[in-house]
């Protein structure tokens, strides 16, 4: 037995139909040599995530992704592996949004090393079934399609990078996230519209701001990209809604149905407060599309799938309609005549970085054409919009 029959076995089972004569083999070496059956699952499993990060994937993606596909079991085992293979990089050489992931992921350094016998003892798993669990996570990743490189891989980032507006965010942000949290906890429709439309207020003009203090002969690139997951059913419904929660923002965005994953491309900053209230108006608009109950056709079956599916597609549109009235009302308000002179050659600029990454990334996109299948579900999806008092000035109940 040896280190490289291992690999040779656990790389088979991998591709295999069926994975038990690879796991009683595998269990047959680990009786005479447990320590060298780690040594090569360790190796193994590192290999397969630094190959998950050279096919695009980031730390958020694979987690996202695992905990849809994997069994609950495997997740504390992807992350030990995902801390195990990032001892290997310099701090100074991982970009500070790919370590933003691993914290929100819960990765911290300092990392730990990994070895299935003492991890499955932590997990006070048996050995079969930490031996099932690796398997399942080779495959797992090993399948992973190719995404868009949105971050330097670790290990390769400049010394020098630093995230944009970083250190004066943090204000403003906060009350953004205020906003939205009480968007998400109010009960009342038009009360959590309301919320918000002043957190897209706020957006808006902090964004402007931002970009006219940059203003200036030569106005950094700082376009990027992020990725936000969202849940099953309805995926191109809901991709819909941060397309259009995007658009409002100045940025574009890109669906992967098969994967339900909306890649949006934009500014910095303008990325951070996309990603903000989309993810808030994605729970919203739930809420609201469980709240309008499931359908029936005339005859008595069920038509909900198509009633919920047209109900957030109406939803989508009409929050973006609303979403850039507001950013229009916005930028007429805040800026003075100078002012608009000044920012709408930035602007221009600013479009033009946002969309030659956007070509880089996605050299080939197919735009794509929603049928509405349900004439009841588009109509109370528009009520359930109209409810959204999104005009900056209204007030809001308490």
């Amino acid at each position: 037995m040896s280190e490289t029959e291992i690999l040779r076995l656990l790389r088979e089972a991998v591709t295999a139909a069926d994975v038990d004569p690879y796991l009683a083999k595998l269990g047959q070496f680990d009786e005479s040599g447990p320590a060298l059956v780690d040594q090569g699952v360790t190796e193994f499993l590192t290999q397969l995530v630094r190959s998950a990060w050279e096919r695009g994937w980031a730390p958020a993606d694979v987690v996202q992704h695992a905990r849809r596909q994997l069994e609950s079991g495997a997740e504390p085992l992807l992350l030990a592996v995902i801390a195990a293979e990032h001892r290997a990089y310099k701090a100074a050489l991982v970009d500070p949004r790919w370590k933003d992931q691993l914290t929100d992921v819960g990765i911290t350094r300092p990392f730990p090393a990994f070895e299935l016998t003492q991890w499955s003892a932590g997990q006070r798993l048996g050995r079969y079934l930490a031996l099932h669990l690796t398997v399942e996570l080779a495959r797992f990743l090993w399948t992973l399609p190719g995404l868009a490189r949105i971050f330097p891989l670790p290990g390769s980032a400049a010394r020098t990078a630093k995230r944009a507006g970083s250190a004066v965010d943090g204000k403003m942000l906060a009350r953004i996230r205020g906003l939205l949290a009480k968007a998400e906890a109010t009960e009342f429709p038009e009360e959590a519209e309301a919320l918000s439309g002043k957190a897209q207020e706020l957006m808006a003009k902090f964004s402007l701001d931002r970009t006219l203090v940059e203003a200036g002969p030569e106005l950094p690139d700082d376009s990027g990209a992020r990725r936000i997951w969202v849940e099953t059913p309805y995926v191109s419904a809901k991709a819909q809604l941060v397309g259009a929660v995007a658009s409002a923002n100045r940025c574009r965005t890109v669906s992967m149905d098969a994967l339900a994953v909306v890649t949006v491309v934009g500014a910095e900053l303008d990325l951070q407060l996309t990603e903000l209230l989309a993810t808030s108006l994605l729970v919203q608009a739930n809420r609201a599309m469980l709240a309008a109950g499931k359908h029936f056709g005339h005859r008595g079956e069920s038509r909900t799938r198509s009633f919920r599916q047209s109900f957030l597609m109406a939803y989508a549109q009409r929050i973006g309609e609303r979403l850039e009235a507001v950013t229009e009302t916005t930028t007429e308000a805040a800026l003075s005549e100078a002012d608009r002179d000044r920012l709408l050659p930035v602007l221009s600029k600013r479009e033009e970085q946002v969309d030659a990454l956007f070509t880089k990334l996605f050299p080939q996109t197919v735009t794509r054409r929603t049928r509405i299948t349900n004439g009841a579900g588009w109509h109370a999806g528009l009520t359930a919009a109209e409810l959204a008092q999104l005009h900056p000035h209204r007030p809001v109940s308490r």
